[in-house]
């Protein structure tokens, strides 16, 4: 018996010494690409914002006439396609040149997940590991927003027991891009954390009222036209397109195999229902071993629409962990753009597969 025992110990120091080093040949490759997306701002000798921090901006300055030239843009692609809540966040970036809300954009995203950690009492070591993760890295490097909700999600989760109240609050301001908060409602009243339940709901009502008395009651309507809009058109979209890329859903995994919108969304909406049981029964119950990680990937899984950068979150609560999820996680994360320009979406795959480690 003891035997068998030092052999097994023996083999999986080997192989956690070769995930080690796969995931830190894979991570150097990863990190090219961002190092490259970065280097592609700077042509014409000055900065150009990459196009989602561009379209921020933009929305922004038409809100609030800083730049008279964003009046005939009415039409952009990218017009008002977030909750107007989120324009609290994106307005101000109109203030600046292109440069100083690249800086500020990337310095405010760090801080907020920085701050999450820390909240979380993660040790900093954690905290280096999800700065430097392929997810946290991808966001920076095109200026999106998934580290911002990454943080946000990391508290309105892990805070769920020890501080309800800021756990609903940090859960309902992820109503500016809600569609990774999805599961939220399930985690709260399954625990019947009611307190969270009810901040979450306030901090929604609250919200979306400032927005409203900021904006006007028409920017409802051109967000749910707007809105809706896009989110179906990136969607439906033939694979591949630029944005399909990043994706790590259900529905785009089928999409990339060539299954249409109708039954691609069908078969999202099938795993929607079944993450929500999976996500009611884990905090339904007195288990509480990787409650926050394995969360994480629910919520990812449960919508449509779910990026690489969005997964921030999910690296630093492995991290965590530790142990075989979080190389697994690590390597896939680093290889996830070669394998989807050059293949098909496998991203829900390996979601999946971290799931079935996890739990």
């Amino acid at each position: 018996m003891h035997s068998g025992r030092e052999k097994f110990s023996f083999y999986a120091s080997r192989l956690s010494g070769l995930a080690f080093i796969l995931g830190g040949l894979a991570w150097l490759m990863s990190l090219g690409i961002y190092i490259s997306l970065i280097r592609g701002h700077f042509f014409d000798h000055r900065f150009h914002l990459p196009p989602d921090l561009a379209c921020f901006r933009d929305n922004g300055a038409l809100l609030g006439e800083h730049l008279a030239a964003m009046a005939a843009a009415a039409a952009h692609a990218c017009t008002y396609k977030y909750p107007p809540p989120f324009l609290l966040i994106a307005t101000p970036l109109s203030w600046a040149t292109p440069g100083q809300d690249f800086v500020v954009w990337s310095a405010f995203s760090v801080t907020a997940l920085l701050l999450a950690a820390r909240l979380l009492k993660m040790p900093w070591s954690v905290a280096f590991l999800g700065l430097i993760a392929p997810p946290t890295l991808l966001c920076l490097s095109i200026g999106e927003s998934g580290i911002i909700l990454s943080s946000l999600l990391l508290l309105a989760l892990g805070l769920a027991e020890t501080a309800p109240i800021a756990a609903g609050i940090a859960g309902g301001a992820m109503v500016v891009k809600p569609q990774l908060g999805l599961l939220l409602p399930v985690c709260y009243a399954a625990s019947r954390n009611w307190r969270a339940f009810l901040a979450a709901g306030i901090t929604v009502v609250v919200l979306c009222a400032l927005a409203t008395l900021l904006f006007g009651t028409s920017i409802w309507a051109a967000y749910l036209h707007n809105g809706i809009t896009a989110t179906k058109n990136t969607l439906a979209a033939p694979w591949p397109q630029r944005d399909q890329h990043i994706m790590v859903t259900p529905y785009i995994f089928l999409h990339s195999l060539g299954v249409g919108f109708v039954w691609a969304n069908i078969a999202q909406s099938a795993v929607t229902i079944l993450v929500a049981l999976i996500t009611w029964h884990l905090w339904r119950g007195p288990r509480r071993n990787a409650r926050l990680p394995a969360t994480l990937c629910l919520a990812a899984l449960a919508t449509p629409f779910a990026c690489l950068y969005d997964l921030s979150a999910l690296a630093m609560a492995l991290a965590v962990e530790g142990g075989v999820a979080f190389f697994w996680f690590w390597i896939f994360s680093s290889l996830y753009l070669f394998i989807s320009v050059a293949f098909v979406s496998v991203g829900a795959l390996c979601l999946a597969g971290l799931l079935w480690l996890l739990l």
